[in-house]
């Protein structure tokens, strides 16, 4: 019995496969787990998101929060990021930002870089 998951290893830039690319939909957040670490993937305009899913502000889960368009808000306490540039929408005198990752499609598969 193995008590231990391995670690996914990355490919040789540094991305690791996740999900494939159709089940990552418009205004809806997919949750993926890379080594520890829980990831959102979400579309919108024909682009791919990919940001922790631990919010900046009071590390609430993202996953447990919604999406509309490019707007994704926290489930605790309601503050809103845009994941095109991480920015904080509301409220606005706050300095907090998401944390993005570079994500990118590869035969059909949503590869995410953590580092």
């Amino acid at each position: 019995m193995n008590l231990f998951r391995s670690k996914a290893k990355p490919d040789a830039e540094g991305y690791f496969t996740t999900v494939a690319a159709e089940t990552v939909q418009i205004d809806q957040m997919t949750a993926v787990t890379i080594n520890g670490h829980k990831i959102i993937l979400t579309s919108w305009d024909g682009a791919l998101y990919a940001f922790s899913a631990e919010c900046p502000h009071a590390s609430a889960d993202f996953s447990k929060g919604w999406i509309s368009r490019y707007k994704v808000t926290c489930p605790d306490h309601q503050y809103c990021w845009d994941v095109r540039n991480g920015r904080i929408l509301w409220p606005e005198d706050e300095n907090y930002r998401l944390k993005k990752y570079p994500v990118k499609v590869e035969d059909g598969i949503v590869k995410v870089k953590l580092g």
